[in-house]
């Protein structure tokens, strides 16, 4: 029964573990695709298509 336990709480943190890797991916994107996180009021900028932690940004091209 111990082992059954520690076995589910350890298969617990690995999916926490691997969804969080995912998640942050998409806000890494930005980076590798020559680009910022910026305030949507940022002008003389193109937008690229890739996603910010904070709603009220956008990924600007430097």
């Amino acid at each position: 029964m111990r082992l059954l336990s520690l076995l589910f709480v350890l298969l617990v943190c690995l999916i926490q573990t691997a969804s969080g890797y995912r998640r942050n991916d998409i806000y890494l994107e930005c980076g590798k695709m020559g680009g910022a996180c910026k305030h949507q009021k940022t002008h003389g900028c193109s937008i690229l298509p890739a996603e910010c932690k904070s709603r009220h940004k956008h990924c600007c091209r430097l």
